[in-house]
Formats: structure tokens, sequence, C-alpha cells
């Protein structure tokens, strides 16, 4: 990818552009989430090390699967008990409505920084997505392609990080499945985007979305351009098979 302040071409993993310092902040929103879901994981190792006395081997990650599970539920019954606040959302959606001008300035800000995986987490810690302000229209396109972006980039992140648990080959068949179909949409809608007439940044919003897109899938999937340019060509079920292969390293 490049460097959006000189345009030298930059690895997407790096924070900052050798050249001329500027920030990446597709490296730096990459850095963040890998650090928070590798800072989960060695958490969870360590609290169900102490708890059953085991030493961590390969038959620990189903140990932490199963603690994880049993604090899911345990919460979620905690949950169905707790009627001081039965419907936080609400309060969310509320705030949303009342802020709307605000919070629409602010996330036409993160578009216009290139902030795309940021856009969408504002849209969904203020649930925008479940409110009807006229504040929030014109930013209806744009999100849902945006939307596509981020489901992407985390499914892929996820897929990544546990490829090399054994345990987790289980579930690997559904994330492949949801990573094609959002893959998929996101080529094609931000396609479509570009050829309408919307606000005149749209179509700049797309092709940036698109590199970053291309970029990961060349860092993570250890494809050159000939290689990703031949996946990017193929169907849907074609993508999840060579997505299968890649990631059970076969």
């Amino acid at each position: 990818m490049t460097c959006r302040n000189c345009k030298h071409e930059i690895a997407p993993s790096e924070i900052k552009c050798p050249i001329c310092g500027a920030e990446n902040p597709f490296g730096i929103e990459h850095a963040k989430n890998m650090k928070k879901h590798e800072a989960a994981f060695s958490k969870t190792e360590k609290d169900v090390a102490a708890s059953t006395g085991m030493v961590i081997a390969v038959g620990t990650r189903a140990a932490i699967l199963i603690v994880l599970l049993i604090g899911i539920l345990l919460m979620a019954e905690i949950g169905n008990r707790n009627y001081e606040d039965p419907h936080p959302e609400i309060e969310v959606q509320e705030d949303a409505v009342k802020n709307a001008a605000v919070y629409a300035e602010q996330m036409d800000d993160l578009l216009k920084n290139g902030q795309y995986f940021d856009f969408m987490c504002f849209v969904f810690t203020h649930d925008i997505a479940m409110v009807d302000a006229p504040e929030y229209d014109g930013l209806f396109p744009i999100r849902s392609v945006a939307n596509d972006y981020y489901q992407c980039i985390r499914g892929l992140e996820e897929m990544i990080l546990r490829s090399t648990d054994p345990d987790y080959f289980d579930g690997l068949d559904t994330d492949i499945s949801n990573f094609c179909m959002y893959l998929e949409s996101f080529l094609t809608n931000a396609e479509n985007m570009k050829s309408r007439k919307q606000k005149e940044e749209y179509p700049r919003y797309m092709d940036e979305m698109l590199q970053e897109m291309k970029a990961a899938l060349k860092t993570y999937l250890a494809m050159d351009d000939v290689a990703l340019e031949e996946f990017l060509e193929q169907s849907k079920a074609q993508k999840a098979v060579e997505l299968e292969r890649i990631l059970r390293h076969e």
C-alpha cells in the first residue's frame, strides 16, 4: 500500500512511513487489534492455569474455550436476572438521536481521515444502525460498504491469529464462509458505489478501502500481486477452498 502523505510504498503492518514519518492508520489499527486479541488470549491462558493447576499444553486451548463458554453463559444468566436496566440499548439509541448532528460530523471526519475501521466501531458503539435520524441518512451508503470492510478485516485477523490452534479448526469452515460472504459483498458494493452519483469523496473512500483490503490479503495470506488477482477473480466457493488450503497449511 502507499503512504497517504508522500505516496511511498509501505508495508500494511508499518505504523509510520519510513520516508516521511506520517502515521499509517491501517498499520495502527492492525497493531491495536492484534495486541487486543493477544492480550485477551494471554490473560485467559493464565486464568485457566491458575484455576486448574494444569501446565499449559495443547489441551489447554480446549479448556480455555470451555471457560469462556461458561463465562458467557454465566453473564447471560446474570443479565437475565438484572431488571434494573432491561433495555440498555434504548438509552444508547436515544443518545444517538439526541446527538445526531455531532455524531454525524464525527463520523464524517473519520471517513475523511481514512479511519474506516474506527468509523464502524463508532457506528456499533452508538448503535447508529438502529437509529432513524435524518443526520445519518447521507452516511448510510458508505456505512454498508464500510461494514463489509470491517467484517472482512476483523474476520481475516481472527482466522490468521487462531490458525495455529488445532482446536480452532472445528469452527474454521464457518469463519471462512462468513469471510467469503462479506468479501463478495464488499467487492460488489464498492464497485457499484464508485459508479453512483453520491458524495464526491465516496470514490476515494472506495478505492482506499479496496487497496487496504488487497494489502491485508497479500500480507496475511502471503500472496503476491498475481496470486491476489487470481484469488479475487475466483467464485465465492473457490475462494473458500483456497482459504481453507492456506489456513490449514496444506
